[in-house]
This record gives structure tokens, sequence and C-alpha cells, in this order.
């Protein structure tokens, strides 16, 4: 930029000579000094001619005085260069204590804030807290107050070392400062997930899809993913709840959450809420997961009003094998056997699990069909063994 300067303001001067020489030709003016007895008389053109030549002097002599320095201050910028060059390798390589020689010796004979946040890593791989902590302060020292990259340094290096609390704090602060940040965003996602924190972390996906550090559908299964993990994680009724009605209507449509919901409020206790929110999701689809937490929830009298639901369930949807699973099981606990045994052995024709094979085995046990019954159990655990079933013996 110094350089293009001074060319143009050459060219400015010689396009001006260019055009005031005709006149000075005509006229070159008469220019008369009196410096005590001297006089000097000249022309306007020798006037400025001998300034010319007097800046030009000047300029030359000032470059001449100022040659050592220059000299010096390159040799010196080589040799940071270098050691910087040499220390970011060795960085590279994972050889802390010659990372830190050589980053200490760059930054002594020039400041760069790279190498401190450099040296304060080299640091850190050495287990030098402190140490860590004073290159930190002097990556700050240039800008007179705690500079955003060596905040965002500062944060990766804590969360490096375990210390995903404090590295969280100080990540909100930056995210404050710049909301659609990448690298505080992706530290964010990590830091959340790492502490469990999924309240925070599906709050955080519409930064994340804003700042393009995830697409619309990745953020919507991110979303839904912290979601789910907020549920399960809900340590009474009121938190899952509260957890509940703060998602969108949209996210509480979604089939794992409802199952995350009605698994987590049958295990607080609250068998009433889960059944009701299965049963308005079931009335539309029937579905496997849904249908067996279904079963599973809801007390001894609720059995009758479940059963009854399943059975209107079958009416529109006779061919769903978990609905026959789901009615067996059923009807087991309600000591309906007969109905129990012609719905269990449907499923295990149809699709065998060791669920149903189990429950088959209760059924025929409880009848005095020994045999068929043992082969039940057998093939639960085959199938849960990831064997297959052997057949039963024919009914005697």
């Amino acid at each position: 930029m110094k350089r293009l300067l001074v060319i143009l303001l050459v060219v400015a001067a010689l396009v001006i000579t260019a055009l005031v020489a005709p006149y000075l030709a005509e006229d070159p003016g008469h220019v008369q000094l009196d410096i005590g007895q001297w006089r000097l008389e000249m022309s306007v053109l020798v006037l400025v001619g001998g300034i010319l030549l007097i800046w030009i002097a000047l300029s030359l002599l000032v470059g001449l005085v100022r040659l050592p320095t220059r000299l010096i201050r390159k040799a010196r910028e080589r040799r940071s260069r270098r050691q910087l060059e040499k220390g970011f390798l060795a960085l590279t390589e994972g050889d802390w204590p010659a990372a830190e020689r050589a980053l200490q010796k760059s930054l002594s004979y020039r400041d760069s804030t790279a190498g401190y946040l450099a040296a304060a890593r080299a640091a850190q791989g050495r287990g030098d807290q402190p140490g860590r902590d004073r290159w930190l302060e002097q990556a700050d020292s240039p800008f007179g107050r705690r500079h955003f990259v060596t905040g965002l340094a500062r944060a990766r290096l804590l969360a490096a070392e375990g210390r995903g609390d404090e590295a969280t704090a100080l990540l909100e602060t930056l995210h404050l400062k710049k909301p659609r940040h990448a690298g505080v965003l992706r530290l964010l996602l990590e830091n959340y997930q790492e502490l469990g924190r999924w309240r925070d972390l599906r709050l955080l996906t519409p930064a994340l899809r804003r700042a393009g550090v995830v697409d619309r559908d990745r953020a919507t299964e991110l979303a839904a993913l912290a979601a789910q993990r907020e549920l399960d994680a809900s340590f009474d009724i009121d938190r899952l709840e509260s957890g509940w009605k703060e998602l969108p209507r949209k996210m509480r449509q979604r089939r794992e959450l409802v199952a995350a919901y009605a698994r987590r409020a049958s295990e607080l206790g609250r068998t009433a809420r889960a059944s009701g929110l299965l049963e308005r999701h079931l009335s539309g689809e029937p579905d496997d997961e849904l249908l067996a937490l279904y079963a599973a929830a809801g007390d001894e009298g609720e059995r009758t009003h479940r059963i009854r639901q399943c059975e209107k369930w079958l009416e529109s949807h006779p061919e769903h094998v978990g609905l026959q699973e789901t009615l067996g099981l059923l009807y087991l606990e309600d000591r309906q056997y007969d109905r129990a045994q012609a719905c269990l052995e449907r499923v295990v024709r149809e699709r065998p699990n060791s669920r149903a094979y189990a429950a088959l085995g209760r059924v025929l046990d409880r009848a005095g069909k020994l045999e068929a019954a043992a082969q039940c159990y057998r093939n639960a655990l085959r199938l849960r063994d990831g064997r297959g079933a052997e057949p039963l013996p024919p009914p005697a």
C-alpha cells in the first residue's frame, strides 16, 4: 500500500510538471532570498529542484540511519518464524516440552497471539496448569481485556482437562457475544452432551441450524434425541410434566417421545397418565413399541378397560401381530387363559419372540402341558441368545 502511494505521487508530480513546463519555459519566474548580508537569486524551477534534492538527500540519510535497526528487526522476525514453525510441528507431534521451548523462543523475538495460545496448549499437555494460565494471560494482554479467541481457546483447554462445567460457563458467555460462531456452538454441543444437559442442548438446536453447524433435518433429530434424554432423566413427575409441556406440539407427536414419556411416567408410578397418552396415539395406527408399553401400563383396575380397547383396535387391524401379542399378555394377566393361548400361539407362528414364548409357556404350564411349556421356555432363551426357535411338540 505504501509503495502504491509513492508511485501515485510520482505520477501526479510528472503530470503536473508536464502541464506547468510550457508556462515556466516562457516565464521561469524569479525568487530572491535575503539572509543577513547574503542574497540568493534564482528561478522558481531551480528552487523547486533544490527542495526536491534536499528532500531526497534527507530521506536517504534517514534510511541509512534506520537500516541497522531494520536489519536487526527482520532477522528477529525470521528467527521468530522459524521457532514458531518448529513449535507448531512439535505441538502436532505431541512433544509438549519441545513445543513450549520453541514457542517461548519465538515469543521472545516477537509477540504472537497464536504463539501464546499454542504455548498454553503445550503447557497443558505437560500438566502445567499454572503455566497454561500464564500463557493465556499474556495472550490477552495486548488487548487490555479478555479477547474472544483467547476465551475460546481457554474453554477448549478446560474441556480437554475434564472441567466441563467451567468450560460451558465460559462458552455460554462467548455465545452471548457471538450467537452464530460455529466453533462456540460445536463446543457447547459437545459439552452439553458430555454433562447431560439435555434441555440446554434442545434449546441450542435452533442456533446450531441458523449458524449452519447442522442442517434442518439433523437439527430436528438432535432436538428429538435431547428431548428423549431429558424425559428419561426426569427425577419426579413434576419435572416430567414440565419437560413434556415445554416441547413443541409437533415434537410431542413423535413416537419415540411418546414412548419415553409413557415409560418414565410408568416408572414414576403415574400409569394412568401413561395409559391415556398411549391410547390417544394408538387410536390412529398400532405401534409395537407403544403397544408393549400399553400392556405394561395401568394397574389391575384398568386391565379390563385396556383389554376392551385392544379388542376394539383389533377389529380395525385384525392382522396386526403386535395387537395379538398385547392382547395375549393382557388376557394372561386377567386369567383368561384360553384367549391368551389363542393369541400367543398365533404370535409365535407369525413372529416368534422371547416374550411371547415365555408368556405362552406360563399358559401351557398352568394347563398342565409341561413338555410344551418347557419347550416354550427353552425357545424364549434361545431367541434371547440370538438362536432360532425349535418346534413345539404336537398337542396330546
